[in-house]
């Protein structure tokens, strides 16, 4: 079993979540669990009061320090960066090779990738990942090991993701504040990233799957073919919509229509009895009013369709669905909606399921609260660390999109191999132009 031991911390707008996690024997193992309130201090993913925010990061670290304390080392967290200034792009870039009839060699790809590198970093200010995902050489056939090949010139083709410097430079510094004595500040990931390591397959990858993760602000889409990141996009729609049309659609304050939405809300309006019938508290001691179980769930199904739909926009944009033979893997708080799953399944006829994170604890009551699609990001960020590193001790050139994403430190206060360790494999994840490979250390 490994000595690392590395902390997912998923910063939403309803809750921050953080789990701590080490390997053993290839599996997750979740010793820790943390989660505290951001409602009111972050909209659509951007942090609106950033005192409150560090205060609720900070609280989260000391549920995780109580459980690791009295071990005199330092530990690391990753976290995410999410929110509708997140931009994707592909970026394509070509060399012209000397000697065509030569075999291209990895100092090729590396140049190649170093002048794709300075191109993006000089029109974007803030870069997230530069994640390769494809390259041809001549007129052969597209390909992630071109080493080899022949051909008079090579094209590289990078998934690029960049955010707003601005809102990136106030979660660094929310982060910074929330630091502990032992526990410290690691990498930022772009979300659906992290989240793809411990719920999508290699399988679902290689034939097609959209991960929908809904928040209570946002909604992120991200569409893999290919074992590659085909498209991605963070939209403001959430579950904060759903309870807001509750809220208006059965005339009652926002803290009934969050409660109603939790406690008795469903997907599918048909599986209700017409007489089912809640009762909500009157406002200072008046009479309590009825509220109707099934035209609750009818506000919520039409929201849930209208999403739904957007999603198959988003797919539409990229292949056609019926291509998707991974379906629709919803995960997030708003995955919990009783029968989402059934109701995305009809309104976009692709095959959806519920994304459950991929991993364990020795521990009874995290291993049955990890059960959650909630739980998919920080999870995740604990995976794709583990990712990372084993690929990097066993020297394999990335061939799938997990290998595309750079790890935090180390659980026993070293740095983990950094992107000039590894740069063989062509893995980049720079934080506002820094060369620390995702680090945002001051």
């Amino acid at each position: 079993m490994r000595d690392n031991l590395i902390i997912g911390l998923d910063i939403g707008s309803s809750q921050v979540r953080a789990v701590a996690g080490r390997q053993n024997n290839g599996q997750l193992d979740i010793i820790a669990t943390g989660k505290s309130n951001t409602s009111g201090y972050l909209l659509n993913g951007n942090i609106v009061n950033i005192n409150k925010t560090s205060q609720a990061i900070s609280d989260v670290i000391s549920q995780i320090e109580t459980v690791i304390s009295g071990k005199n080392k330092d530990y690391y967290f990753s976290s995410n960066l999410s929110g509708s200034h997140i931009n994707v792009f592909l970026y394509t870039s070509t060399k012209l090779r000397k000697n065509p009839n030569d075999a291209v060699t990895e100092k090729e790809i590396l140049e190649l990738n170093e002048e794709a590198k300075k191109a993006i970093a000089e029109k974007n200010p803030c870069v997230l990942h530069r994640l390769p995902i494809g390259f041809r050489v001549g007129s052969l056939p597209e390909t992630m090991e071109p080493v080899g090949q022949i051909g008079d010139r090579i094209e590289g083709d990078f998934m690029v993701v960049t955010a707003s410097l601005d809102k990136f430079e106030l979660l660094k510094k929310a982060l910074r504040a929330a630091e502990s004595e032992h526990i410290k500040g690691g990498n930022l990931y772009f979300s659906p990233l992290a989240t793809s390591s411990t719920i999508l397959s290699s399988e679902e990858k290689q034939e097609g799957v959209v991960l929908v993760d809904i928040g209570s602000g946002t909604t992120e889409i991200s569409i893999y073919l290919k074992k590659r990141l085909s498209h991605a996009t963070v939209l403001n729609w959430g579950g904060d919509r759903i309870t807001e049309d509750i809220q208006i659609g059965l005339d009652i304050s926002p803290e009934h229509a969050e409660a109603l939405k939790i406690r008795f809300g469903s997907a599918l309006h048909k599986e209700i009895d017409m007489n089912e019938i809640v009762m909500i508290p009157g406002i200072a001691g008046r009479k309590p009013s009825p509220v109707s179980v099934k035209n609750l769930a009818i506000v919520i199904e039409e929201r849930i369709k209208e999403l739904a739909a957007i999603v198959l926009s988003e797919i539409s944009k990229v292949t056609d669905p019926a291509n998707l033979r991974g379906g629709i893997v919803l995960v997030g708080g708003g995955a919990q909606m009783p029968d989402i799953d059934e109701l995305f399944q009809r309104t976009t006829d692709i095959d959806t399921r519920i994304g459950l994170p991929k991993a364990d604890s020795t521990i009874a009551s995290i291993a049955e609260e990890i059960k959650d699609p909630s739980f998919a990001t920080a999870i995740g960020l604990v995976q794709v660390y583990f990712d990372q590193l084993n690929d990097v001790e066993e020297g394999d050139a990335p061939t799938t999109q997990e290998d595309q994403v750079s790890g935090p430190k180390n659980g026993g206060g070293s740095k983990p191999p950094g992107i000039k360790s590894i740069f063989n494999r062509m893995v980049d994840t720079l934080m506002g132009g820094s060369e620390d490979a995702g680090e945002y250390d001051a």
